[in-house]
């Protein structure tokens, strides 16, 4: 199943990067900068065996609480979906938008999993979760 979530993932970004430009000098670069920094932040501060496209556990894995992880659960998560709502605006087109949607569905049943695999593995994720309460969107959800 975990290969599947990642098949849909990326040919969703594989759609979205067709469709629309990934990379474009426009207003919405910005946006895609903010992204990319928030994904090497959150790289940064999960450590070196604690993240992977797959929404299970690495072995040696760990439960981080530092940099981005202190205001969301799924950073990366988070910087996908900003990088990707430039490239559906951009495309701004029923089936762009589809799929952008069809991104956002998969990404969050993927956060949904992996924080059941996270609890199995880890039962501190219990407490941390009390402590950062929004999975992708800070104050919201």
């Amino acid at each position: 199943m975990k290969h599947v979530f990642v098949f849909i993932q990326f040919l969703c970004i594989t759609i979205l990067s067709y469709f629309g430009d990934a990379l474009a000098f426009d207003v919405l670069i910005l946006l895609q900068l903010v992204a990319i920094v928030l994904s090497l932040w959150a790289i940064r501060s999960v450590g070196d065996n604690n993240w992977s496209v797959y929404p299970v556990p690495n072995k040696g894995s760990a439960i981080s609480s530092l940099g981005a992880y202190r205001y969301v659960r799924h950073p990366m998560y988070t910087a996908l979906l900003l990088f990707f709502m430039a490239v559906a605006i951009r495309a701004n087109g029923p089936f762009s938008w589809a799929i952008y949607g069809i991104l956002w569905i998969m990404l969050l049943t993927k956060v949904l999993v992996e924080e059941h695999k996270i609890t199995q593995k880890h039962p501190e994720y219990t407490q941390y979760k009390r402590v950062t309460k929004k999975r992708l969107i800070p104050f919201v959800w």
